[in-house]
């Protein structure tokens, strides 16, 4: 008998022929291994179809990784970091740059202490490798400063992890302290009287400072006694207090360190060193909450303030013109408050974990000012 005719349970199965020679194939088999290939072959181009998009995936995500290259325009540049224009924000980054090179990283307050024998590696750099370009951290910070965006937004927007984000602001804002603070200084009086806006000279001739103070909320504390420190009758809030001097032109010239909100305008000036910049005969104008004209009467200095209320009584025409003499020369010092508060972080309420470095942080932006036009011409 040639051949044998076989039947499958299956019911996938055909009715085959099994050849009686040894090397002749199954029909069945040959089909199915034809199905075999096919799906093999639609693996495979399933597989290479997956790579490009994974490829695909990953130039896309680059592309929109945010970089300091996206700022386009002036406006952009202002909008986004504070900085008036791209090329003073470049010109600035390449003044910071050699000494930033050199930072070192804040990793936390937690010190790890090592009982292991360090072992010095001379060929190699210390700490490290950087997650962004340097110019990317930089403009990250200006745009925390600037847009108060969270930790955890800029964290995505840049490509990094939280961690990593905390301690390029952390580290960034205590080295621009540093470093952008001598741009809040105290002019002489020949500087000050070379730029001396036309408006004020008549009235005020010998005019060196304008004083006024700000508040920046905070979130309120667990500590009962910071609370306490920190409430402003004022502003019907938990604040830190600070002391603004400006000169007649708008310039920032003093800033002192971050008070509790309880404290008063008098207590801040006298604490904060400001008496030992003062020259006889200067002229310092303030508000009414300032009384501080002893204190200025032992520098042999003048303090302009408005006249005081006379309770339910109408003040007299010579007070009146006295006090619009004052508001309008007084303005100013209120229109350099308002350029440091533009950067949002300073105008919204500042949590907890950014309070150690808030006084870091007002000198940033007041520092950043002074970069802008003058106020008065």
């Amino acid at each position: 008998m040639d051949h044998l005719m076989i039947w499958t349970e299956h019911d996938y199965s055909k009715k085959v022929c099994i050849e009686s020679h040894e090397n002749s194939a199954c029909y069945g088999c040959m089909e199915k291994q034809n199905q075999i290939n096919i799906l093999e072959h639609k693996l495979q181009l399933l597989e290479q179809e997956n790579l490009h998009l994974k490829i695909n995936q990953n130039n896309i995500k680059n592309n929109y990784k945010f970089s300091s290259s996206h700022f386009k325009n002036d406006k952009m540049t202002r909008s986004f970091t504070g900085i008036r224009s791209t090329n003073l924000l470049n010109d600035l980054f390449s003044y910071l740059r050699p000494r930033a090179a050199k930072m070192k990283y804040w990793l936390g307050s937690k010190k790890i202490i090592s009982t292991k024998v360090p072992h010095r590696f001379p060929n190699k750099k210390r700490g490290p490798q950087r997650k962004l370009p340097m110019k990317d951290e930089f403009v990250l910070v200006l745009m925390k400063l600037r847009m108060d965006l969270t930790l955890e937004f800029l964290s995505h927007l840049f490509h990094i992890t939280l961690s990593v984000c905390s301690s390029i602001f952390n580290t960034w804002i205590k080295f621009l302290a540093t470093e952008l603070k001598p741009l809040i200084f105290w002019p002489d009086k020949y500087s000050i009287k070379k730029h001396m806006p036309s408006s004020l000279h008549k009235d005020y001739p010998n005019l060196r400072c304008t004083l006024d103070c700000t508040e920046t909320y905070i979130e309120i504390s667990r500590n009962l006694q910071v609370q306490a420190l920190t409430w402003s009758d004022y502003k019907k809030h938990n604040t830190v207090k600070y002391l603004v001097g400006i000169t007649p032109n708008g310039a920032i010239s003093f800033l002192s360190e971050g008070w509790g909100g309880r404290t008063s305008d008098r207590k801040i000036t006298q604490e904060s060193g400001i008496y030992n910049l003062i020259d006889p005969g200067d002229t310092i104008m303030a508000d009414r909450g300032f009384t501080i004209r002893e204190d200025l009467m032992l520098k042999q200095a003048t303090l302009v303030i408005p006249p005081p209320g006379q309770g339910m009584e109408q003040m007299t025409a010579e007070n009146v013109k006295k006090t619009k003499k004052v508001a309008n020369a007084r303005i100013h010092v209120e229109r350099a408050i308002n350029r440091i508060k533009w950067f949002r972080i300073l105008k919204n309420t500042i949590p907890i974990n950014l309070l150690p470095l808030i006084d870091n942080i007002t000198i940033v932006c007041a520092a950043l000012c002074n970069l802008l036009p003058p106020l008065v011409t």
